[in-house]
């Protein structure tokens, strides 16, 4: 059985039409065009665009947009059951019970020291008592210094 995408090369090719006369009656882009004839929709749009695409495709060449736009939603939902999942993703479990509380206590630590180094160079929320206890310092050491 043909594919979605050879259906629609075929239904083309007999009626003698070519992409490029398909993508400037319809203003769809030809790398579309070929992309829905090689059942590679990887490099669609996605969404109602590509049922968009397939129905004026179909129209155009005059065969029935209905069938043609389901026929691409089953040879899509084909692909996307068996696609296959890249060789080298790890199994990412989500963290449980004690490596979640460890990974909280790291960000709240990490927060900490980036806040406290932020008020030591005078940027944090605590920076402007910490300059004016510094001004206070050497006006208070000259003050005992007289007395």
């Amino acid at each position: 059985m043909p594919s979605f995408g050879e259906t629609l090369k075929r239904e083309r090719e007999l009626r003698q039409i070519s992409l490029r006369e398909i993508a400037e009656a319809t203003k769809i882009n030809l790398r579309y065009l070929e992309a829905l004839e090689r059942d590679d929709f990887r490099h669609l749009p996605g969404g109602v665009f590509n049922k968009g695409f397939v129905r004026a495709f179909a129209q155009f060449i005059g065969i029935d947009a209905d069938a043609m736009v389901t026929a691409y939603l089953d040879e899509e939902r084909q692909q996307a059951g068996t696609a296959d999942l890249p060789a080298a993703a790890p199994d990412v479990a989500p963290p449980s019970g004690l490596r979640w509380w460890v990974a909280t206590l790291i960000a709240v630590l990490v927060l900490l020291v980036v806040a406290a180094g932020l008020t030591a160079f005078g940027y944090g929320p605590l920076a402007s008592k910490f300059k004016a206890l510094r001004s206070d310092a050497p006006r208070q050491a000259a003050v005992e210094a007289r007395t």
